[in-house]
């Protein structure tokens, strides 16, 4: 070959292996670092997210890392229709392994008031349309924070992490946490689980406190039932519920401390203060109705109204101490132990009384002696409850407010038939909204 040749070979060579190659990459990295091709970028990510979560997501900055990792900055979640701001992340990262996402949030920010938007978005658009066999998803958080619905509270969560796995139920996520301003030896859990074996499916939550007793106020802005139990009320166990057609149901397991009576029975007219512990062995509800409970109350010392023992001993079938029912006993009383086990369904209630300092059956005493016992271990009709909780002038069930809201929440009698025609709906019934 000709030495021309070959040097022009030389050079094409190079033109095409060293050159070509060379000015291919730093084009290739012009592009993809130029400010329209980075807006694009962004652009399709937010799109995609907003499409995924039903939530409008803006993003400040994004990074392509390595191994096919995206790397989001100034992640903020907002209500679409409002533009009402639901969470922000400060950095987020996600990518692909062993065929699952991985998701690592970096102080993560949820308001309050939205967690039961955020709550419908992830499940309208990742339990109901999670594939049967789908890729499975972990996410974690070292810290989330909450931040309450007055602005000047939050709680922050800690080692947060997710799990979103296919059961032969259906698509089932799993949370752990720690609340940041508790000793918790282990993490609580939450499990939600979609059931596609049931007509029609059905989204199942289960929490699991495990050994640390979870604050009530921490959920009361979602749970406005947690508000009566007031400030200082704690619960350790496990609550399982379903929503269905006619309204919630599921079964309650555990113990509330601290428990406000006076903030408890605030909306009847009698008069009973304290601070108590109540263990449910069992509570199962359904539709918004208590179906049947079993357990114990336990209140070390605390004011009663005269009324209310009258009426326990009128109605509900105890007996109470002779000196209160005369005419010159005080209206209200400093009772020192009421301690009681019961148990509630459709046959009735019976009420054990328990206190330890006391011959068995005494359900409160003072510091004279019993104030209330029970000596009979019969069960008396709910009806005979109502009675005693919402007093009225009425022969049967008081045709007040107070007692229509209890017959709503308690077991149907066994004897319904004959309740129903008891049963008056009050003259005044107000819609109440929350």
């Amino acid at each position: 070959m000709h030495d021309r040749t070959r040097r022009w070979l030389c050079r094409l060579g190079f033109l095409l292996l060293g050159v070509a190659p060379t000015l291919g990459v730093v084009t290739w990295i012009t592009v993809v670092r130029s400010p329209a091709y980075v807006a694009a970028c962004k652009a399709e990510c937010e799109d995609r997210l907003s499409a995924a979560l039903g939530l409008a997501v803006s993003v400040e900055q994004m990074h392509r890392l390595l191994q096919g990792v995206t790397l989001l900055d100034g992640v903020v979640l907002t209500e679409p229709e409002t533009d009402s701001p639901i969470a922000r992340i400060r950095h987020l990262e996600f990518g692909r392994r062993d065929g699952r996402w991985i998701v690592l949030a970096s102080q993560p920010e949820i308001e309050g008031p939205q967690v039961w938007r955020l709550w419908e978005s992830l499940h309208e658009r990742v339990l109901r349309v999670y594939p049967a066999a789908g890729a499975e998803a972990e996410f974690y958080a070292n810290e989330m924070t909450i931040r309450q619905a007055d602005g000047q509270t939050a709680t922050t969560l800690t080692d947060v992490r997710s799990q979103l796995t296919t059961t032969d139920a259906g698509p089932q996520a799993t949370i752990e946490f720690r609340d940041v301003a508790l000793q918790m030896s282990e993490p609580a859990q939450l499990r939600i689980t979609r059931n596609r074996q049931v007509r029609p499916p059905a989204t199942r939550w289960a929490l699991n406190t495990r050994s640390t007793a979870l604050p009530c106020a921490v959920l009361a802005d979602y749970l406005q039932t947690l508000r009566t139990l007031g400030e200082q009320a704690t619960f350790q166990g496990t609550i399982e519920a379903m929503p269905a057609a006619e309204g919630w149901e599921g079964e309650i397991v555990g113990r509330f401390r601290d428990v406000d009576l006076d903030r408890v029975t605030q909306c009847l007219k009698h008069k009973l203060s304290g601070s108590a512990e109540i263990l449910f062995r069992r509570a199962t509800f359904r539709a918004g109705r208590l179906i049947d409970a079993a357990g114990d109350v336990t209140c070390n010392g605390g004011v009663v109204s005269r009324s209310l023992l009258y009426q326990a001993n009128k109605s509900l079938g105890l007996v109470a101490d002779s000196r209160l029912l005369t005419p010159q006993a005080n209206a209200l009383l400093l009772f020192r132990e009421l301690k009681l086990g019961f148990t509630l369904d459709k046959d009735g209630i019976q009420i054990a009384g328990q206190c330890p300092s006391a011959s068995p059956g005494v359900v409160m005493t003072d510091e004279d002696g019993p104030l209330l016992s029970n000596q009979s271990r019969d069960a008396v009709q709910v009806t005979a409850l109502v009675r005693t909780l919402a007093p009225d002038t009425g022969e049967h069930v008081p045709a007040n407010y107070e007692a229509y809201q209890l017959l709503h929440v308690l077991p149907i009698p066994s004897d319904a038939g004959a309740c129903n025609s008891e049963i008056a709906r009050p003259v005044y019934s107000p819609l109440r909204l929350h």
